[in-house]
């Protein structure tokens, strides 16, 4: 007589994930151990490129302008099928979308509220000017008329930018009348408002920040290196030299606009100018880092977002564990630093052999005959140089002597690789 075949395991643990997986089956294996079914919800067009798919029980690909409506329905009858009890979303897409569709089903998940400030760069000035906090003259523009009102009001210089988006695709500097029309295209091209803002003056910085029942924990304080034509981002290094009045100005900033968000649990990323008056924040995300910010906060401060991140979506508390890891980590080259190789003028890329030496990493973003479009957001850069050193200076020189280094090698701009003229 031939054994029984067992039944299936009983699905305990039902996790949503909106956007990308990553290794987030294996975290949940580990944190909630068996019975664990994932369900990807992806847009279309980004389904191809999800990492993990494979690991994904089901996958729900939706229209790329399904509208939260449309979300919510799938995960009601997802949920009515099995049960859903834990949602991550490690991306900005479908962060909002996932937040009103776990509100409407009862799973843990940030506020819709707060995702729609987060991810809405008008509510989230808004959401600061209702507390008096960091005033920063600003206007929305739904055409070139309004937007040349704005400007009047505001003043120049000013910055023409997408009210929503990441990776500085669509922003624009607009420093003299006759830029207006162009930028407000440029902007416009990335959604249907445009935010008009005052250009603030001073370094610029980024707060990497992880929440608990709404408390906050700055992790680590990066300095940034952007152009100023495109404002795409060229270099950072972390943690960022400042003095501890500074430091403790600008992480206090951050938390101020993570309050005012109503961001209670997670990592986040807030990008920080430091002026004449004091800091004025720019933008919030509720997620880590990119640009190697997330990898770079581990490898400086000892803490994993990677792991802290979906374990703590998962149920358990973390932050009492990450600030004993903040107090204990001690490496012996604890500065970081990024520098990218990007062009001004439309190219090919050339695939020359890359500088290499201790204690720097040369990665070519594209392979050898791909185009190389001139510099107009974070996915034009086609050079990345990360270095570490004993000092945040010997760790920036590194990376950007280092870029400068592959960029002659690949005909790509030099100028871009030169910190006096980033902003």
């Amino acid at each position: 007589m031939s054994a029984a075949t067992p039944p299936p395991a009983k699905t305990e643990h039902h996790l949503a994930v909106f956007g990308d997986l990553f290794d987030i089956p294996d975290r949940a294996l580990k944190t909630l151990g068996g019975g664990v079914r994932i369900t990807l919800f992806v847009p279309r067009s980004r389904l191809a490129a999800c990492d993990g798919v494979e690991h994904a029980h089901a996958v729900i690909a939706l229209a790329d302008d399904a509208d939260a409506t449309a979300w919510t329905d799938a995960v009601r009858a997802v949920h009515a099928a099995v049960p859903l009890t834990h949602a991550l979303a490690l991306v900005d897409h479908l962060a909002y979308e996932a937040a009103v569709a776990t509100a409407a089903i009862g799973v843990p998940f940030h506020a819709p509220a707060t995702m729609e400030r987060v991810a809405d760069k008008a509510l989230m000035r808004r959401s600061l000017d209702e507390r008096g906090l960091y005033p920063v003259p600003f206007r929305l523009a739904a055409g070139l008329d309004e937007a040349r009102a704005a400007v009047a009001g505001i003043g120049l210089p000013c910055v023409f930018k997408p009210v929503s988006g990441t990776g500085s695709a669509g922003a624009v500097m607009v420093r003299d009348e006759k830029d207006m029309a162009a930028a407000y295209r440029e902007a416009s091209g990335h959604g249907k408002d445009v935010l008009v803002e005052r250009f603030m003056t001073g370094p610029q910085f980024s707060v990497e920040a992880l929440s608990e029942n709404g408390r906050h924990l700055v992790l680590a304080i990066t300095r940034k290196y952007s152009d100023p034509a495109t404002l795409v981002e060229l270099g950072h290094v972390m943690p960022a030299p400042l003095s501890e009045d500074e430091a403790a100005a600008v992480a206090r900033c951050a938390e101020d606009v993570l309050d005012a968000v109503g961001l209670t649990y997670g990592p986040s990323h807030t990008e920080v100018i430091l002026g004449p008056g004091g800091p004025v924040p720019i933008e919030t995300h509720a997620r880590v880092g990119g640009d190697d910010i997330w990898l770079m906060v581990h490898a400086a401060t000892g803490i994993d977002l990677d792991t802290v991140q979906p374990d703590q979506a998962l149920g358990r508390s973390v932050l009492d564990e990450v600030r004993s890891t903040l107090r204990t980590h001690a490496p012996r080259r604890p500065y970081q630093a990024v520098w990218f190789g990007a062009s001004r003028e439309a190219t090919t890329f050339t695939g020359a052999d890359l500088p290499a030496g201790d204690h720097v990493q040369v990665t070519a973003l594209r392979t050898k005959g791909d185009p190389v479009p001139p510099l107009a957001s974070t996915n034009d850069r086609v050079v990345k140089v990360r270095a570490t050193g004993t000092t945040a200076e010997e760790a920036l020189t590194l990376a950007r002597e280092t870029a400068a280094e592959a960029c002659a090698a690949l005909s790509l701009d030099l100028s871009l690789t030169d910190p006096s003229r980033t902003l």
